[in-house]
């Protein structure tokens, strides 16, 4: 019986392990230029920030994901660049990658000086360097004694590319992007022993909108109260079609609380609070409510931003003066 559970757990989560050769992100309305090259750099803001996101936690060996990310707006010169570096990690296989991230600005209307103008559409290329890494020793085998049986680590390195559109306005955006382009096989060889991760192409949609809340208690209110619904179409061939939809409520730049679904079954929770101008900490929560959400548990996902300079244009970040060395990067 405990043979019989194990395969339908792997046979069901396996469909969504097809979906997840790349980073899931509950907080994508923060680091949208990972998902979409296009958006690096989006909001007018020089940032650091940082990730990390158990997932299945009711799994072992279930899935870790940690990430560093930069990311610049040289508004002047019509462009935004950045990168981040990733580290998977699910039992004995993992990857790291480092992403090297180019959006360049078409604007629709003259340009005003001392304006952030929103309405622009993006173009964005990544570049990344993807190292995939399989631990023979800690893979468990219902037959131990089987000659085709991995036992060493094995290292592969694959090159990568991704492109992105991004078009915005100061009331909504909307995204298509390739983030993973190239599609192989990652083979580990080990004498006449041999696994294979199929590396597929994968595309997706996102977009959102900004609501301002006006009328009865907001219509004198010294604060701003905003409505931010969002979503993350996600493709990648031979797998299930997933729709990750979220509403978000804006006090001001200072506070972010929001929920959302996906079609996987998962609900999702999620807040951010800014302090100091600069620093943004945020955390998500979601549960599959469906299927095998018992076993497989929950997952936590937790991020730190730290603004070094912001135009105050953007739909998340008050305006922050930056040092010297940021004008000297445009």
């Amino acid at each position: 019986m405990r043979y019989i559970l194990s395969f339908i757990l792997f046979f069901c989560g396996s469909c969504l392990l097809k979906a997840q050769q790349l980073p899931i992100l509950s907080e994508y309305a923060h680091n949208g230029f990972i998902l979409n090259p296009g958006m690096t750099g989006w909001e007018g803001i020089t940032s650091l920030s940082a990730g990390y996101r158990h997932q299945w936690t009711g799994m072992p060996e279930s899935p870790r994901t940690a990430n560093l990310a930069f990311r610049h707006s040289a508004d002047d010169l019509h462009m935004g660049y950045g990168g981040y570096f990733v580290h998977d990690q699910t039992g004995p296989t993992s990857f790291t990658g480092i992403s090297l991230n180019y959006a360049y600005n078409i604007r629709f209307k003259p340009e005003v000086e001392g304006e952030y103008d929103r309405n622009r559409l993006s173009i964005g290329l990544s570049l990344s360097g993807l190292a995939y890494r399989l631990k023979g020793a800690d893979l468990k085998y219902i037959d131990p004694d089987d000659a085709l049986i991995i036992q060493n680590s094995e290292s592969q390195f694959f090159p990568d590319a991704g492109m992105g559109l991004f078009y915005q306005t100061d009331l909504y955006y909307f995204g298509l992007s390739v983030p993973q382009i190239i599609s192989m096989k990652v083979r580990f060889n080990d004498d006449l022993a041999l696994s294979a991760i199929r590396r597929v192409a994968h595309f997706y949609m996102n977009g959102g909108a900004k609501i301002k809340l006006k009328g009865g208690a907001f219509e004198h209110s010294k604060h701003q109260h905003h409505i931010i619904p969002s979503f993350w179409l996600k493709f990648a061939p031979v797998s299930p079609l997933n729709f990750n939809m979220n509403v978000q409520y804006m006090y001001d730049n200072l506070f972010t609380a929001g929920i959302g679904y996906s079609t996987d079954g998962s609900i999702i929770g999620d807040f951010n609070i800014l302090f100091r101008d600069r620093y943004r900490l945020g955390y998500a929560f979601s549960m599959n409510v469906a299927g095998l959400g018992a076993q497989l548990g929950s997952n936590h996902e937790f991020m730190l931003a730290y603004t070094i300079q912001s135009s105050g244009k953007g739909w998340f970040n008050p305006k922050v003066e930056g040092p010297n060395w940021v004008d000297k990067l445009k």
